[in-house]
């Protein structure tokens, strides 16, 4: 199945339309980029409470060390608030020689990790 490309106003519009605020039901919704984003958002469409995003670029400015330049995929999997990385979550990568490695597991403020 191919994904058509569609501007940012068509994936809030979808995520807006697919959630009910009632049941919080968990949306799934394809980016333009690849990126594939399952959990919930709020009313504006925004990724909010628990979800997962794996997605072929980076997310944030965590680029880890070796071999950054081969990375495969990166993954976020925790809370969300209005968009951004926010509580605790873990973020993994996998890197061209097939390594999974974790990026950050721990809290999140505004879309930065947080290190005590």
């Amino acid at each position: 199945m191919q994904t058509q490309t569609q501007p940012q106003e068509y994936w809030t519009a979808t995520a807006m339309a697919a959630t009910n605020p009632k049941t919080k039901t968990p949306v799934t919704l394809h980016d333009e980029d690849g990126s594939v984003y399952q959990g919930h958002v709020n009313d504006r469409g925004e990724k909010h409470g628990q979800g997962t995003l794996k997605t072929a670029i980076y997310i944030t400015g965590c680029m880890g060390e070796d071999n950054s330049h081969l990375m495969k995929w990166t993954e976020y999997t925790g809370n969300w608030c209005n968009g951004l990385l926010h509580g605790q979550g873990v973020m993994r990568k996998m890197c061209g020689n097939g390594v999974i490695q974790i990026v950050h597991d721990g809290m999140w403020d505004s879309g930065v990790p947080v290190y005590e």
